[in-house]
């Protein structure tokens, strides 16, 4: 007995047509204005489609803006997958080559970003701040984490008992109890400080500065990897 394929309908292929020109329309108008600008009736006017059309897709604004922020989300976390794969460098070069694809995203795409991180208290759905995408980016992270200290003797604890409980809780919340506290918290370290550099990169703060975010980020790398073990080799 085989297993055979249904055939995908012409409804069902025009459907998919439909919401992948959704999706494509409603990133374009995000791109441009900003997700404070997306509205249902913005997005049928763009795709020359009636208001109710569209609400055959989503069922409201705050369904439309959820669907992409995971997209978004995917969109990142493939970047910053991609940037690594089949790659045979050091785990520590890789670590910089992630959080480069990380950095060059945002740049690319500094709304989208501007969604998932700083828009979101006042315009997000709160269904989006569960797990998403991105936390298979953090895990890859971690994973680069132990092999870099997997070369280097181990880190110990941070002498704060009560953030190191926190670091475990966050080990665990991210599915990798195995992981020592001082790999948890170079993980964190590196994504909050390049987040924050990353932030004020795209509100202009260092154009007219002699500082360059790549090279801070670097530094900021070197420093948290120094936690894992005394030489972070």
């Amino acid at each position: 007995m085989t297993n055979e394929t249904r055939p995908v309908s012409r409804r069902e292929r025009l459907r998919a047509q439909t919401l992948q020109e959704i999706e494509d329309e409603s990133f374009a108008i995000i791109d441009a204005e900003g997700v404070q600008a997306l509205s249902i009736a913005a997005l049928a006017r763009s795709m020359a489609m009636s208001a109710p059309a569209v609400y055959r897709y989503f069922p409201s604004r705050d369904a439309l803006v959820a669907h992409l922020v995971t997209l978004s989300y995917r969109q990142l976390a493939a970047a910053m997958s991609q940037a690594v794969e089949g790659s045979r460098k050091a785990p520590r070069t890789r670590v910089r080559l992630v959080v480069t694809a990380y950095r060059d995203w945002a740049l690319r795409y500094r709304r989208r970003y501007g969604m998932l991180f700083g828009e979101r208290a006042g315009d997000l759905p709160s269904e989006v701040t569960t797990r998403t995408p991105l936390d298979q980016a953090m895990a890859l992270l971690v994973d680069l984490l132990v092999a870099v200290q997997d070369s280097a003797p181990a880190g110990g604890a941070s002498g704060d008992r009560t953030l190191d409980g926190q670091l475990r809780l966050w080990a665990r919340s991210q599915e990798r109890p195995d992981i020592a506290p001082s790999v948890a918290r170079a993980a964190i370290l590196i994504w909050t400080r390049v987040h924050g550099i990353v932030s004020l990169e795209l509100t202009g703060v260092f154009d007219h500065q002699t500082l360059e975010a790549q090279r801070l980020i670097d530094l900021e790398i070197d420093n948290a990897i120094r936690f894992l073990g005394p030489t972070g080799a």
